[in-house]
C-alpha cells in the first residue's frame, strides 16, 4: 500500500500544474464556440473488493496447497493417484503458492466540443490507453508432495516388464495353469484384474502422451510411497505364488520438489498462458454525442451560483483492445462492445457554496468474444476451454453528489461521494459449434454482479471569460481530483486510487 501511495504523490505532482477533470464546468459550450478537451487519468490498484471484504489482488493466484483447486487439468491425476493409493478425497499438492500483483492504467483524453446553438452542444473525443499488470509468482514446493514426472522414457522398462508380466500370467490363466488349485487360480484372476487396473491408471499418469501428468507424486511422499508399495505388492505376488517372473524394475517417481520455474513452465505449456509483466498502450473506446442545457441561471451578473441543468448522450465504440486471453490478470484499453449513455447534470448553489448532482444510465449492448470459458475461481484456464461467446455486459447506474465550496468565483474545493452499479452480465454460445462439452457459457458471468461507492475531493476552476456577457479572462477549465473507492458489494471490484486531471480551452468560432 505504502509503494501505491508513493506513486501517487509522484503523479498528483506532476499532474497539479496542469490541473483535472472541470468538476463546476457547464456541461454545454456556447454558441459559435469550439471548445478543445484534454484529460487525463490515472488509476493504481494493489487489492480489491470480493463480496464486501477488501483482499491482495492476487488473492486468486495464491493457494496454500496448490492442486486441481486452481489448475483444474490436474484433477485427472488427483483420481488416478486416489484410485492408485486408496487415498479417499487425495488432491495431488505442489506446494504453496503466493502472488503479488499491481495495476496500473493511465488514459489521456484529446476530444473538442461545438456549441451548434445556445442550448446544444456536440462533442467527441478520443482517448491513447496504457494499461500495465505486474505479477510476481512464487512456489514453496517444500510444503507439497509433487515432483516433475519423469517422462515416458524413464518408465518405459517398467511398463515393458509389467506388460509382459500381465500378459504372461493371462496366458497361464487361460492355459489351466492354475485350475488345479482353486485358491491359487482365483488369486491370479483377481491379480490379473487388480494388476490390469493398476498399469492402466499408473500409465495414463505417467506415460499416455494424452493423459500424463505434469506433476505427480514424489518418492518420499506419503502418495508416493503407496504408490511404491502397492507396485512392489504386485511384484511379490506375481514371482511369488504366482510364479511369473520378469517384472523387478521399480517405478520412476521424482525426488525433487516442483519449483516457481516448474510451474511457470506449466502454465506456459500446457496451459497456454503467459505470466509475468502484462502490458499494453493503444486507442481506447472513442465516444461521440450531444449535450442540452435546459436551464442555465448560473453566475448572472453579480449574483454567485443560481441553477444549471443539462442532459447528454453519448455512443462510446469499441475502437480499443480487450484483454487478451493468453495473458494472467491481464487488462486491455477498451471494452470490446458499444455503449449508449445517458447523464443529467444539475448544479444549484448559492453564495460561496453549492452542490452538483449527476446521474447517469449507461447500456451496455451484446458482443462476441473470443475468451476462455472458466469461473473466477479458475485463473488459470486451460487452452481447450477457448471458444466465442455472446456477452450482454449488464448495465451501469451511477449517481453523484459533489458539494462545493468557492474560494473564489472561478476557484473551489469540491468534494464528491459516488455510487454506481452494474448488473449481472448475461453469457452464452452463439452457435452450438462454439460450445464447450460439459462447460455452461454461463460461468464467464459468476460475480458481475457488484456495485461500489467513491470518494473524491479536488480542486476546480471554471472561467467563460468574455465568452460570458460581461465577462473577462482568458475562457478556460481546469482541475485536479483524487478518488478512492471505500466500499464494494458483489463480485470482484478493484480498489482502484484515480488522479484526474483536465485542461479546456475556448475558442470563438463564429
Amino acid at each position: 500500500m505504502g509503494y501505491c501511495v508513493r506513486r501517487l504523490g509522484t503523479i498528483a505532482c506532476l499532474l497539479l500544474p496542469c490541473a483535472a477533470r472541470a468538476q463546476l464546468a457547464p456541461v454545454g459550450v456556447p454558441a459559435g464556440v469550439v471548445r478543445i478537451d484534454l484529460d487525463g487519468t490515472m488509476d493504481i490498484w494493489d487489492s480489491r473488493y470480493r463480496d464486501g471484504t477488501r483482499e491482495p489482488l492476487g488473492t486468486d493466484l495464491t493457494s496454500p496447497a496448490l492442486g486441481s483447486n486452481l489448475l483444474a487439468p490436474l484433477s485427472d491425476a488427483d483420481a488416478r493417484i486416489g484410485r492408485i493409493t486408496g487415498l479417499s478425497g487425495y488432491r495431488l499438492n505442489l506446494g504453496m503458492l503466493t502472488t503479488d500483483a499491481q495495476a496500473d492504467q493511465g488514459q489521456g483524453f484529446f476530444g473538442g466540443a461545438l456549441g451548434v446553438t445556445r442550448w446544444l452542444t456536440i462533442f467527441g473525443r478520443m482517448p491513447l490507453v496504457r494499461s500495465r499488470v505486474q505479477t510476481a509468482i512464487a512456489l514453496d514446493g517444500s510444503t507439497g508432495d509433487a515432483g516433475i514426472n519423469p517422462g515416458e522414457t524413464s518408465e518405459a522398462a517398467f511398463f515393458q516388464e509389467l506388460d509382459g508380466a500381465l500378459a504372461t500370467l493371462s496366458s497361464r490363466i487361460v492355459a489351466g495353469d492354475y485350475d488345479a488349485d482353486p485358491t491359487t487360480k482365483a488369486l491370479a484372476q483377481s491379480t490379473l484384474t487388480s494388476g490390469t487396473a493398476l498399469r492402466d491408471d499408473l500409465f495414463g499418469l505417467l506415460s499416455d502422451v494424452s493423459t500424463a501428468s505434469r506433476f505427480v507424486p514424489t518418492t518420499t511422499s506419503t502418495a508416493g510411497t503407496t504408490v511404491t508399495t502397492r507396485v512392489t505388492a504386485l511384484q511379490s505376488v506375481l514371482a511369488g505364488t504366482l510364479g511369473v517372473t520378469g517384472f523387478s524394475t521399480s517405478l520412476a517417481l521424482p525426488s525433487a520438489a516442483v519449483t516457481t520455474a516448474d510451474l511457470l513452465d506449466y502454465v506456459r505449456d500446457p496451459i497456454g498462458l503467459r505470466p509475468g509483466e502484462s502490458k499494453v498502450t493503444f486507442r481506447g473506446d472513442a465516444e461521440a454525442g450531444a449535450a442540452v442545457t435546459l436551464l442555465d441561471h448560473w453566475d448572472l451578473g453579480t449574483h454567485r451560483g443560481g441553477a444549471r441543468v443539462a442532459i447528454q448522450g453519448l455512443v462510446r465504440f469499441p475502437t480499443g483492445v480487450v484483454a487478451r486471453s493468453d495473458r494472467l490478470l491481464t487488462l486491455g484499453t477498451g471494452d470490446g462492445q458499444t455503449d449508449v449513455e445517458a447523464r443529467m447534470t444539475a448544479d444549484l448553489g448559492a453564495g460561496s457554496w453549492g452542490v452538483r448532482l449527476e446521474g447517469g444510465y449507461n447500456r451496455q449492448l451484446a458482443a462476441h468474444y473470443l475468451l476462455r470459458v472458466a469461473p473466477p475461481s479458475q485463473p488459470f484456464p486451460s487452452i481447450d476451454l477457448l471458444t466465442i461467446v455472446r456477452r450482454d455486459p449488464g448495465d451501469v447506474v451511477d449517481l453523484a453528489v459533489r458539494p462545493f465550496l468557492r474560494l473564489a468565483k472561478t476557484f473551489a474545493i469540491q468534494g464528491s461521494v459516488r455510487h454506481w452499479s452494474r448488473g449481472a452480465d448475461a453469457v452464452t454460445y452463439p452457435v452450438a459449434e462454439d460450445s464447450i462439452p460439459d462447460v455452461s457459457a454461463e460461468v464467464l458471468a459468476q460475480e458481475t454482479k457488484v456495485s461500489a461507492t467513491v470518494l473524491g475531493i479536488g480542486l476546480t476552476y471554471s472561467n467563460l471569460g468574455g465568452l460570458r456577457p460581461g465577462g473577462s479572462g482568458l475562457p478556460v477549465d481546469a482541475g485536479w481530483s483524487y478518488e478512492r473507492v471505500v466500499r464494494a458489494n458483489g463480485g470482484r471490484v478493484s480498489n482502484r486510487h484515480t488522479m484526474r486531471a483536465m485542461f479546456r480551452v475556448y475558442f470563438g468560432l463564429f
